[in-house]
């Protein structure tokens, strides 16, 4: 399954045999290029090996050229490319309401440091161990 990661600059391309984790291939080009990536591949699609699934960050040229190579294999968007890509437009919004929540819990009393409140709870507050439905006690395994 073809890896391709996105970087700036030259672009590295690995092509990795994703079940064992084997770099099989790689090539450097200054930008993403589809009829390079198809050439580069032709020797690999030879190979008697079917390719199950392609793997990418979503580039267009990348994915044109998996396509052309293993046109039956599914195609998946990296997750931390998605993800990353996803986090982009969330980020200011979840920025946003996190200093507006501040903003409002900042009016709120604080809370003293040694409330009044019991450390452990008496009796009658503590968890009531009676089983729901009595006619199916609760069994407890005894070691012999």
């Amino acid at each position: 399954m073809p890896y391709f990661p996105v970087g700036h600059g030259t672009l590295l391309y690995v092509l990795y045999e994703v079940l064992s984790g084997t770099p099989v291939s790689g090539i450097q080009l200054p930008q993403a290029q589809a009829q390079r990536l198809i050439e580069w591949l032709q020797p690999y699609k030879e190979l008697p090996y079917k390719v199950l699934a392609t793997l990418s960050d979503g580039e267009k040229s990348i994915i044109a050229a998996m396509n052309s190579s293993w046109p039956d294999a599914p195609h998946q968007r990296c997750q931390a490319h998605f993800l990353s890509n996803l986090s982009e437009s969330v980020l200011p919004l979840d920025t946003k309401l996190r200093q507006q929540l501040k903003a409002d819990l900042d009016g709120l009393p604080k809370v003293p440091e040694n409330s009044e409140r019991p450390q452990d709870p008496s009796p009658e507050q503590q968890q009531d161990t009676t089983p729901l439905f009595p006619q199916f006690p609760i069994c407890h395994e005894t070691q012999s």
